[in-house]
């Protein structure tokens, strides 16, 4: 594997591993907030990090079909 494309799918790995902390972290915020006022800005939040996880996933997905479709 060619030493940029293995540099690019490492800093992907990690920013998918700072993705999914930032999700659960949204998810123990949401489901420990009782203040009112705080409750949308808890679901924009949650909201917000579930689709940047599932954002992260779908380009390295896609990446990967592209690298598959090359290689055939």
């Amino acid at each position: 594997m060619e030493l940029g494309l293995r540099e690019e799918l490492e800093k992907m790995a990690e920013a998918i591993r700072e993705a999914r902390e930032e999700w659960l972290a949204a998810q123990r915020f949401f489901a420990e907030v009782t203040e009112p006022d705080l409750v949308d800005q808890a679901i924009y939040r949650l909201e917000a990090a579930e689709r940047r996880y599932m954002y992260l996933w779908k380009v390295v997905r896609n990446r990967g079909q592209a690298l598959h479709n090359f290689d055939l």
